[in-house]
């Protein structure tokens, strides 16, 4: 019996989620590659089979133009890095879309896909140039993606893209950075698959997209969202009748809701496995919270933390 697979993702970038020249520490990165090596043993002690974690470098034109070398953050933490490697954890690549203003701030740019492209081909790159090998696994940041985005990254041979959040609704970028003027628009991910899929046949015949994990949305006393299932009820073909909402491990749950919505998220019988993603550790105590919960899933059924590859082998023999 296979167990059931959960591919927990830490993005390596800097502690603001925007940063500056005035704010551009990344202590948290390392913060959360020494906790989590104290979890693999507690998980592996928990679960009875070795644990792999997947870890995503900032490596951009951002990160470059902030420190002055766009590895930095993977070569201040490389030992640890390839010490990961050895205990089978996938490291990958995480990338954001963000330029200077005119003024001298920053903003997010996903309008300008040939410049979202270039950025990903230069972290591709800069990966190699670390790591001496090509990036098999990559995640963008700012919850954004595109078909041109999801290809460049194919064509720069990576097999894994571990971007999508099934359920997500449309959303500008400047809602999220507001007042700096950025740019583009995270697309509709309502109808977005819950197990992994191959999205096209491109350059790359065997390129797979992990979805992030969500669970059915249970607030229907909330304004517009019966508008929401229905949309996504559409969207799918009347495949899934209810919207749903992420998982993530970085926002507080009251204990028992946590593992409520854990069981909702397995309730329909089409969730093959759990992807997660966080930024660094914090805030760490939900992190840790989230982790606990995800053990005492762990008492109920067999449970595998793993890497992309496996989690893809797994969630895709169950079907």
């Amino acid at each position: 019996m296979n167990p059931f697979p959960i591919h927990f993702s830490i993005d390596l970038e800097p502690d603001e989620r925007l940063p500056g020249d005035d704010n551009k520490t990344y202590d948290n990165a390392g913060a959360a590659l020494e906790r989590m090596a104290v979890w693999r043993g507690e998980i592996e002690a928990a679960t009875g089979v070795p644990a792999q974690f997947g870890w995503y470098v900032r490596m951009d034109r951002h990160i470059g133009a902030l420190y002055g070398d766009p590895c930095a953050i993977a070569n201040r933490y490389k030992p640890m890095l390839d010490e990961a490697a050895r205990a089978g954890d996938e490291i990958g690549l995480h990338i954001h879309a963000i330029e200077r203003r005119r003024d001298g701030g920053w903003r997010a740019n996903y309008a300008d896909e040939r410049a979202v492209c270039e950025t990903v081909d230069e972290a591709f790159a800069n990966f190699k140039s670390v790591f001496g090998r090509n990036c098999d696994a990559a995640r963008m940041g700012d919850m954004w993606t595109s078909k041109a985005c999801m290809a460049q990254i194919a064509r720069c041979g990576a097999r894994y893209d571990i971007t999508l959040e099934t359920g997500l609704r449309p959303q500008g970028i400047a809602a999220l950075y507001p007042g700096t003027g950025s740019k583009g628009a995270r697309p509709s991910m309502l109808g977005a698959p819950m197990a992994p899929f191959r999205p096209y046949a491109a350059d790359n015949d065997d390129f797979w997209v992990l979805p992030l994990a969500s669970y059915p949305r249970d607030d229907f006393t909330r304004p517009g969202m019966w508008l929401v299932s229905a949309y996504s009820s559409i969207t799918t073909g009347f495949r899934r009748n209810r919207a749903r909402m992420m998982l993530r491990p970085q926002e507080e749950y009251a204990p028992d809701r946590l593992k409520t919505l854990l069981e909702a998220a397995l309730s329909e019988g089409k969730q093959p496995g759990f992807c997660f993603a966080i930024r660094n550790l914090g805030p760490a105590e939900r992190v840790e919270q989230f982790l606990e919960a995800l053990i005492g899933l762990g008492r109920e059924r067999p449970i595998k933390f793993c890497t992309p590859a496996e989690y893809v082998r797994i969630a895709t023999a169950a079907r």
